[in-house]
């Protein structure tokens, strides 16, 4: 006869058993102890928090730009705009219309009077022109 221990509401409990139950008691033991181990790798694994992470050295990639990113950007919206200042008024406005305002084909249309294809058709030229300005 063997003694074995064992946590019941909380308060450890010991108890005489045979010797081969409490054999198969502790391999279940260590079993449940093997298991539960796992889970919290796999857990710790997956669930790394971001203050954990950068303690440890890691770095997150940010959203903001670098300043040679930033600048390169300043130098392509200023090209932009000078080639967009190229263009006659009246594409200036649709180009406007279109990308800064969001405005649909339909409702550039419907403003210059005209019917959707034509707008398309403009808009797919003034890209190409504008492509072309900027090479």
């Amino acid at each position: 006869m063997k003694k074995i221990k064992y946590e019941l509401n909380g308060e450890w409990v010991e108890i005489e058993v045979t010797d081969s139950f409490a054999e198969s008691y502790e391999l279940i033991t260590q079993e449940s102890t093997r298991n539960d181990w796992k889970h919290n790798k796999r857990n710790q694994k997956y669930h790394a928090s971001l203050e954990v992470l950068t303690e440890s050295g890691f770095q997150i990639a940010s959203d903001e730009l670098t300043p040679a990113e930033k600048f390169e950007k300043q130098e392509q919206i200023a090209k932009l705009r000078q080639a967009i200042s190229r263009l006659d008024p009246d594409k200036q406005k649709i180009v406007y219309w279109y990308f800064f305002e969001n405005k649909t084909m339909e409702q550039i249309a419907e403003v210059l009077n005209v019917q959707k294809p034509a707008i398309s058709k403009q808009i797919s030229r003034i890209l190409e022109k504008l492509k072309k300005l900027l090479q």
